[in-house]
């Protein structure tokens, strides 16, 4: 999806909630605001790289509906009316059509069209993103498959974006980290722990198949661990924590 195509959905969808809010006598820019966050994330979840103009404008109607129906939700229902205190009266005999109980409440009737769980959807998002960007943060700057300013530009780049498709291609980028790290450990030290092709295949394999950022960061430490202990056994000591660290050996 290219950058014009992302700023007419925004532009799109800011003006047209702004109108709908206006006519149910929203005017806070906070609560717009907020109605437009989730619009915005709900389109954009619904969306694909093949959509179309149409495809867009036909979303945004369905979405517009939803906020159409939540704004006459939270519309508060005007007070009931005080019932003067009737003067008591001698009891007449009771009707039999009063003593028949009153017929069930109708049902009311919902929107029709589709409508996501809008309130949910922000914060699942800010869930989904706060995982990964916690092991950006965190264990994928220790074991260097990024530097604090890549993590920074990968957090960038989830917003707005469905976490799966956006963790889908920062793991594609992350596995070529990874493996250029092994790879070039490989060379330098003639195998080390994965010595035989098969072994080297084996592990190419385990790093292609991994999907989710945890099971990258996983895999890494895996490997640095078999690292260390090749390490330790052939050359005495070491220091470093990462395969792109300095490797300190005992004279």
């Amino acid at each position: 999806m290219d950058k014009d195509f992302e700023k007419m959905i925004r532009v799109n969808t800011q003006g047209r909630v702004f109108v709908v809010c206006q006519s149910h006598g929203v005017t806070d820019p906070t609560i717009i605001g907020y109605y437009v966050d989730i619009m915005q994330q709900a389109i954009v979840a619904l969306l694909t790289e093949e959509t179309t103009t149409a495809d867009f404008q036909q979303v945004l109607e369905d979405q517009l509906r939803w906020l159409e129906g939540e704004l006459n939700q939270t519309r508060e229902d005007p007070p009931a009316a005080i019932e003067e205190p009737e003067e008591e009266s001698e009891p007449e005999a009771p009707d039999l059509a009063e003593t028949e109980p009153p017929p069930p409440p109708k049902e009311e009737k919902k929107p029709t069209g589709y409508v996501p769980d809008a309130k949910a959807m922000p914060e699942r998002l800010k869930d989904q993103r706060s995982i990964i960007e916690e092991l950006l943060d965190n264990d994928c700057i220790t074991l260097k498959l990024v530097t604090p300013n890549e993590a920074k530009e990968f957090k960038h780049n989830l917003l707005g974006r469905d976490p799966e498709k956006a963790e889908e291609d920062l793991v594609a980028a992350l596995r070529n980290v990874l493996y250029s790290q092994v790879r070039k450990f490989i060379r330098k030290h003639n195998g080390g722990p994965w010595a035989s092709a098969t072994l080297q295949h084996e592990l190419r394999m385990d790093i292609t198949k991994t999907r989710s950022l945890r099971s990258l960061v996983t895999l890494a430490r895996e490997l640095l661990s078999e690292r260390e202990e090749w390490l330790q056994k052939t050359k005495g000591s070491l220091t470093g924590r990462f395969f792109g660290g300095k490797v300190k050996l005992d004279k």
